[in-house]
């Protein structure tokens, strides 16, 4: 029942943190009041202001706060002011004057002027009558929410009635309350304060209160001198005294192109603590780095796969809801994966130490494409081709008979190095047949044979055809043709 008394007042409460806007200077509010509050009122009410807005729609309300921990209740209200006088461009006097005779009461009228989707409201607090008057809790010069490592003061305006004005005194019952829900009964304990008509000046100490770091609800109440209590207002207070304690995890080593996981533990020694961290990553070529939305698996871990061999850095900024600083680090090496060559001859794996013969001794080729590192690294292979100790060429992947012509037998060296000049060599030997003279002369006498074939067939042929054509014109004798029967 409590817990459901307090948050009625904390949501009409609101209206109470507008009633110190009338002590401000006039031309600040479109809606001003001339009274302070804690005027006493008999018979009737009566208050006079002006105002930036027109005031023809203007409506009251006067509510009855009761000993302030009870609902509130509407003992009367109406529309427009009692009357309306212009006083400059845009700018109106208005006066309110309300029959309150047989009400007693510490009561807060709110003033309302239309303007548009945003109407402006002021609050007075009055006492109505001679009985039912409270001290009321005007302002807490705090938002809702504070955050304290060392003392501090803070100023709760008040208001009380005129014959009771001779010195209050601020309680305060107090909580854990690390989610905004106490996790046990209050404590009511002591503070130390000053009071300046008026104001009361309280100063929160945790040494001075005896209570840890955490997150505490405090519930001030006022107590004037008749021992009449006020309405309560709370404040959420943050003691934060004590620096986090960071701790990082991770591998020490890794290999080339492997994940690594780096995770933050953080105890700022209470619970519902709250920080802000900030990660840095530092490469060995020096570049320092956020992470990415890929490295990033949440606010308190990293996962990260590092290309570049030596050593990282990860680098942890922490500030709690106290503002104490905390720097931590990580570091890790990571490992160089050496290239693996790999040759073949015309499509043979050749190994190291191998003696290679190729089946062809003008048309071969080596080639080392299958030569492998990580993904990283591949495209920075970088090839050399040896022969007897001289480098032929670089930066391909193969070698042939076009490149360098090699006849017998050769020592060949192929070396593959990657970006960090880790070097993987295969050595063999390759024996190339000399092409000898008597295969050239071969040639050359197949084609003069070739030739003298082609001449003694067409000796031999033409006198055989010259006798055949001959022959065919001898025999070619003129035929007689018959007589012709008779019919």
């Amino acid at each position: 029942m409590l817990a459901l008394i307090i948050v009625f007042i904390f949501c009409t409460l609101s209206i109470v943190d507008s009633v110190s806007a009338h002590h401000l200077e006039e031309e600040n509010y479109n809606l001003y009041i001339f009274q302070n509050d804690g005027v006493i009122f008999t018979e009737n009410l009566s208050i006079n202001g002006t105002t930036t807005l027109p005031p023809s729609e203007a409506t009251w309300e006067l509510w009855n706060v009761g000993d302030g921990l009870s609902s509130w209740s509407l003992e009367l209200s109406g529309s427009h002011f009692t009357s309306v006088e212009p006083s400059a461009e845009s700018l109106w006097n208005w006066t309110l004057d309300i029959t309150t005779a047989g009400i007693e009461c510490t009561c807060l009228l709110t003033i309302s002027v239309p303007n548009g989707l945003d109407p402006m409201s002021n609050s007075l607090i009055v006492y109505l009558g001679e009985t039912g008057h409270r001290p009321m809790i005007l302002d807490i010069d705090y938002d809702t929410t504070i955050v304290i490592d060392q003392p501090i003061t803070i100023e709760i305006a008040y208001v009380v009635p005129g014959l009771n004005n001779t010195g209050v005194n601020v309680i305060a019952n107090i909580c854990e309350a690390p989610h905004s829900v106490c996790l046990e009964e209050p404590n009511l304990i002591s503070l130390n304060q000053s009071d300046d008509d008026g104001t009361v000046f309280v100063t929160l100490d945790h040494l001075e209160m005896d209570i840890d770091d955490g997150i505490y609800q405090f519930e001030f109440v006022v107590v004037d001198a008749l021992l009449l209590y006020s309405n309560s207002e709370s404040l959420a207070v943050v003691i934060d005294t004590h620096e986090p304690i960071v701790n990082l995890s991770g591998l020490e080593s890794i290999m080339e192109s492997e994940q690594i996981i780096i995770s933050a533990l953080i105890d700022d020694g209470y619970s519902g603590s709250g920080e802000h961290i900030v990660w840095t990553i530092h490469s060995p070529d020096g570049k320092v780095h956020s992470p990415t939305t890929e490295e990033k698996i949440d606010d308190y871990s990293l996962n990260i796969v590092p290309i570049l061999s030596g050593d990282w850095t990860i680098e942890l900024l922490v500030r709690d809801l106290g503002g104490h600083f905390v720097t931590t680090s990580h570091a890790f090496t990571v490992i160089n994966s050496p290239p693996q060559a790999h040759l073949t001859l015309d499509g043979f794996e050749v190994s190291n130490g191998s003696s290679l013969t190729p089946a062809n001794a003008e048309d071969w080729q080596l080639n080392c494409s299958g030569s492998s590192d990580t993904s990283a690294d591949m495209e920075t292979l970088q090839y050399v081709w040896l022969v007897d100790g001289s480098p032929i060429i670089s930066g391909t992947e193969s070698f042939t008979q076009n490149d360098f012509q090699i006849i017998g037998q050769k020592n060949m060296m192929l070396i593959v190095t990657d970006d960090d000049g880790v070097e993987s060599i295969i050595e063999f030997t390759i024996y190339v047949e000399e092409q000898s003279d008597s295969t050239s002369n071969k040639s050359i006498l197949i084609g003069i044979s070739f030739i003298v074939i082609i001449g003694i067939t067409l000796f031999i042929v033409k006198p055989i055809s010259m006798r055949y054509n001959e022959s065919k014109s001898s025999k070619n004798i003129p035929k007689w043709e018959g007589k012709k029967k008779s019919e």
